[in-house]
């Protein structure tokens, strides 16, 4: 059975065209077709009309038609989540709530609800029955001398990558478990559900961009201001039309389904299995799930699984995560240093570019978000108080900055230090940015329901450091690879922060309007949710501000990696 998943995703994929159309937006032309010979009559034939618009000019015009209808035969749905059935909502997120609940009610033809009970069956098999016995220390280095003659061939700075928080084996089926099941609950409702692409496409039916940003899915959101997004859409499915969206559909249906079956496949076989077949379902899953959520993200523009998409890539790079601490500690450093930390740094420096430090200080950005999410809110009363508070919103803002900024700098800056003070450090901001989903989850709806999942994974990662003595030898016939690993790594926290530097330097040479968002989403976005840009605006000082954190983190990793081991030091 396993060997026959890659066949079917191979098969599901033959039905999409090879020939790929363009990969940046088509110029939209509209002609009139020639009517042709037809039978003599006294009136003549009508011409077709030019101003019936054609649904890839205006993708929102179907969703618009089906929207009344789905609330009407889903009202006590309605009455019981009124945050899902907001007419003012974008065209988006009524798209997103209309496939969840078909994804609810249809997938398979039995809903997916049911497969909520095979995924927990298949995780607690694997987790239970998949215990390994502690290894012998036999063939590892037992002594500080050994570790340090591995070390002596090593890179002093694929060792420094190699070293820190541990996530195992059974750390990461938790996690793909807890995944599975925010998808096939819809948890992230109205943001993107990554198992709804088939529904989406079967109630749309068209590519989501639209003859102007009004008349696609884009309008509302950051991204529609500088037109950077690329239009993936356009290379998966060139010939997205009418006629050819039930296909498609199909087609990641098919996916769908295999993506499934891998991933539970893969919680249910015991750990020694992972170096053969467990792993390549993992990575079939993670492949398939990877796709479908970057077409996902051009229907529904929202951040919440860019994070989960880089981790699930970086985990198919360790096959051998059940057996080398050195597999482990490099994906638990590549969750916290390249992922968690830069990600929400990304959030903190764009809400100071956008919104200023003086607005940041006094909270005032946050009073216009909880007035306009009153609706949304689970408890209406406390945004009403919150937004007419005088100390409250600068409360929030002080806890929101250090989430977004000050913490993740100082994580940053801390990376490769195993005290009790870094551990601590680690947690509490772990925790404080738990805390502020929690809050934004109850003021203002669901929202980066997946980043729960990587933060108790990253939490549990830093209470269980490596353990330097158990640390295998890099052979020389793995360096490349630890080299690839580390390149990854390195590479994805250059992109956050050139990110962000791209985005003012674009503002200062007048690329992108002063007053508009500089936002391209795909791979990463700017991550500039509640902020406005408005003449107050300071590009330059917050250019300035990039380019002495940008200095500091990489200042301290190569004085890191410059020093030498810990072990040579005869410390810990």
């Amino acid at each position: 059975m396993i060997s026959m998943l890659p066949l079917l995703g191979v098969l599901a994929l033959q039905a999409i065209p090879r020939q790929a159309a363009a990969f940046s937006r088509p110029n939209f032309v509209k002609l009139e077709a020639d009517p042709g010979p037809g039978p003599i009559t006294l009136t003549p034939s009508p011409k077709p009309s030019l101003s019936e618009p054609l649904p890839n000019d205006v993708p929102i015009l179907r969703p618009l038609q089906q929207w009344p209808e789905w609330k009407r035969s889903h009202a006590h749905l309605c009455s019981l989540f009124r945050g899902l059935c907001m007419e003012h909502d974008s065209v988006a997120f009524k798209v997103s709530t209309m496939a969840i609940s078909d994804l609810w009610e249809k997938m398979l033809g039995i809903g997916s609800g049911w497969f909520v009970l095979v995924v927990l069956a298949c995780a607690a098999s694997g987790l239970l029955g998949g215990r390994r016995m502690p290894e012998s220390p036999q063939g590892k280095p037992s002594s500080a001398s050994g570790e340090r003659g591995s070390r002596e061939g090593t890179c002093h700075f694929v060792d420094w990558w190699s070293d820190g928080p541990r996530i195992t084996l059974a750390s990461l089926k938790v996690f793909v478990t807890a995944l599975l099941l925010v998808e096939l609950l819809g948890l992230a409702a109205p943001e993107e559900d990554v198992l709804t692409l088939p529904e989406i496409i079967r109630r749309v039916r068209a590519h989501p961009y639209g003859k102007t940003v009004e008349l696609g899915f884009l309008s509302g959101f950051t991204v529609a201001d500088s037109q950077l997004l690329p239009r993936l859409t356009y290379l998966f499915m060139p010939n997205l039309n009418d006629s050819t969206a039930d296909s498609y559909a199909a087609v990641f249906s098919v996916l769908r389904a295999s993506l499934l079956a891998s991933w539970c496949t893969f919680l249910a076989l015991p750990s020694a299995s992972w170096p053969a077949s467990s792993w390549r379902c993992f990575v079939y899953g993670a492949f398939v799930y990877v796709a479908m959520a970057s077409l996902v993200i051009m229907y529904i523009p929202c951040y919440d699984s860019h994070a989960t998409c880089f981790f699930l890539l970086a985990a198919c790079m360790v096959p051998s995560l059940e057996t080398s601490q050195r597999s482990q500690a490099w994906l638990g450093k590549f969750l916290l240093v390249s992922l968690l930390a830069p990600f929400y740094l990304s959030a903190g420096v764009s809400k100071l570019r956008y919104g200023g430090w003086a607005s940041m200080l006094s909270g005032s950005w946050l009073r216009p978000t909880l007035a306009a999410t009153v609706d949304r809110s689970i408890f209406p009363g406390l945004n009403t108080w919150l937004s007419q508070s005088t100390w409250a919103p600068a409360m929030m803002s002080f806890g929101v900055l250090s989430a977004e900024f000050l913490l993740p700098v100082l994580v940053l800056c801390t990376a490769s230090s195993s005290t009790n003070f870094s551990r601590w450090l680690r947690t509490c901001w772990i925790l404080l940015v738990a805390l502020f989903h929690v809050v934004c989850l109850t003021l203002v709806g669901p929202n980066f329901v997946r980043q729960i999942a990587l933060l108790a994974l990253s939490y549990y990662s830093v209470w269980h450091p490596t353990d330097s003595a158990d640390k295998e030898v890099i052979e020389m016939s793995e360096t490349r690879v630890w080299l690839c690993r580390v390149g990854y790594a390195v590479v994805l926290l250059m992109l956050w922060l050139c990110n962000q530097l791209w985005s003012d330097i674009d503002h200062i040479r007048g690329a992108t309007p002063h007053d508009s968002y500089h936002d391209m989403l795909w791979p990463v976005g700017e991550l500039s949710m509640y902020v406005f840009p408005s003449a107050s605006s300071n590009y330059l000082r917050s250019l300035f501000l990039e380019i002495v954190i940008a200095s500091l983190i990489c200042l301290r990793i190569h004085f890191d990696v410059s020093q030498p081991p810990l072990s040579d030091k005869g410390g810990t």
